[in-house]
């Protein structure tokens, strides 16, 4: 049957006429949304959450999470908007990236603001997120991670007397953990926590389930599991507790290799994840029905559920994309592009404020080497000087003794004139003064003369003691022969100062150093480098 062209334009106005009415009613509605207070958003929120409207529920927290807060009371109110957020995002649409992000939004604005009452309530909530994420996935790093923040909300929890909080957390803690060591929470069985709490029975069967286990009395706990099926009464999802109970019976029948009956388990398990719409779990029991039949042989079986187990996976992948592009009308959600921006913006600041502080270390420890290079100077300046003051008051008080002894002297001019002659004769032979016995006796023999007249010539004459004058005559002859590499150049330090009549090593470093301000290494280092 043929349709005439007026029917197709009335067909086209009505279409357009309900199309319009359609959005203006989508507008008034988000319009009014708005004009709500933030507490009643969040009671239409939480009622539209249980009746299962995901996307009313969530337009809801949204608002409440972008508002303003000049208070603290509407920070608080944020930080429960960002949590429930999470919860829309983690059961309804399992977009575990958006529901962590705004899990870990809500956990950092709790510790900013000190909300400490509602921050166990968050991490049992991201924990819970973190252990289903590690089921899915197998991720063992993403399960260690879950069971710490499940663990330190057991001890928050304990400690506020918050024992709804704590069965909770246990619960989700012991969920498919059969390993756990269960000394650590047998305050579960406290008589203070009152036999009215919320689950309490149901972790407490959990613990006595894992014990057996434990035991390796599986049929015991089973027992305790099956019973875990008839006490569920938790307000959220309690069809996602009835399945952790079937997991963990399944478990019981594979540790006896019962493999029928584990199978006819996870029959029921899968059956009820597709009544309740659970798809992110679906994949789950079909990837485990698919191990289960191909340990049995049937490998027609396992091939098919493991397809199915792909098919869950691909279609819970795109029922996040699509329901994300339901919820772009939210004009104050985050958009990714803006998210990598920042997060390269954080990191090129994080590498400027690295760069800068090992340019900052690096100043400080040259400043310090430097520093204390000018101190070692400085007090090798100050000793020096300090030396030598002492050494102008040793000869100072030499002269003065001499002036006197030499002042009842019958030496006369002609005979100083002598001494001196016959003095400057033997100190130029190197040979006799580089004799290590040679003392002002020896000299005052090779003169003909005496120790007294020898000493007062001495001083007269070069201003000093004998043995500063021997000391000051062999750094010559030492620094003659550093001047002839060609000729001395293999010879050490060591052999140099026995060579010219010191008795040591430092007796000569010392006297050379006072004599040419070098020490006799520097002295030969510099000769070297000239002669080259």
């Amino acid at each position: 049957m043929r349709i005439g062209n007026s029917c197709w334009i009335l067909l086209f106005f009505l279409w357009m006429t309900a199309h319009h009415a359609m959005a203006k009613d989508g507008r008034e509605d988000d319009g009014a949304l708005h004009r709500l207070s933030s507490e009643e958003l969040m009671e239409k929120g939480r009622n539209n959450f249980s009746q299962r409207n995901p996307d009313k529920a969530l337009a809801c927290f949204t608002i409440v999470s972008k508002r303003k807060a000049s208070s603290h009371e509407q920070q608080q109110m944020r930080a429960k908007a960002l949590n429930n957020c999470a919860c829309v995002y983690k059961f309804f649409y399992f977009d575990y990236v958006r529901a962590y992000d705004y899990f870990t939004q809500a956990y950092d604005l709790c510790e900013e603001i000190g909300y400490d009452e509602f921050l166990p309530v968050i991490m049992v909530n991201l924990g819970d997120l973190l252990n289903d994420y590690s089921l899915i996935y197998n991720s063992e790093p993403i399960a260690r991670q879950a069971k710490e923040l499940f663990d330190k909300c057991i001890s928050k929890a304990y400690e506020t007397k918050n024992w709804e909080l704590l069965t909770t957390s246990f619960f989700n803690l012991a969920n498919q953990n059969y390993q756990l060591d269960l000394k650590k929470y047998a305050m579960l069985f406290s008589k203070e926590i009152p036999d009215s709490t919320p689950d309490l029975l149901y972790a407490r069967l959990q613990y006595q389930g894992i014990k057996f286990m434990q035991q390796h009395q599986y049929a015991k706990a089973r027992q305790c599991f099956e019973q875990q099926l008839e006490n569920i009464n938790t307000q959220w999802t309690p069809e996602r507790d009835s399945l952790a109970s079937y997991l963990s019976i399944v478990v019981t029948y594979q540790r006896e290799n019962d493999n029928p009956h584990a199978i006819e388990c996870l029959t029921k398990a899968l059956q009820l994840t597709i009544d309740k719409n659970l798809n992110d779990l679906s994949a789950v029991i079909c990837r485990k029905l698919s191990e289960q039949y191909h340990l049995i042989g049937n490998e027609e079986l396992s091939a098919s559920y493991h397809q199915r187990y792909l098919e869950m996976m691909d279609k819970t992948h795109a029922s996040q994309l699509s329901h994300v592009a339901e919820l772009n009308y939210i004009s104050q959600l985050e958009k990714e592009e803006k998210r990598t921006q920042e997060l390269k913006q954080r990191q090129r600041l994080q590498q400027f404020v690295i760069l800068a502080a090992i340019l900052i270390l690096i100043v400080v420890i040259l400043s310090a080497i430097l520093l204390w290079r000018k101190n070692r100077q400085l007090k090798e300046r100050n000793r020096s000087l300090y030396e030598k003051n002492r050494q102008v008051m040793r000869i100072e008080a030499d002269e003065q003794s001499l002036r006197k002894a030499y002042s009842r002297s019958s030496l006369n001019d002609k005979q100083r004139e002598s001494l001196i002659l016959r003095i400057e004769e033997t100190l130029n032979d190197a040979e006799v003064i580089c004799q290590q016995d040679f003392t002002l006796n020896k000299l005052a023999k090779l003169i003909n003369s005496n120790t007294t007249y020898t000493s007062q010539v001495i001083n007269e004459k070069y201003g000093m003691a004998f043995s500063n004058l021997l000391g000051s005559c062999r750094v010559k002859i030492a620094c003659q022969w550093m001047d002839d590499p060609a000729r001395y150049g293999n010879i050490t330090i060591e052999a140099i100062a026995t060579a010219t009549g010191f008795k040591s090593r430092t007796a000569f470093v010392n006297a050379f150093k006072r004599e040419t301000g070098l020490k006799p290494s520097e002295y030969l280092r510099m000769a070297t480098t000239k002669e080259e």
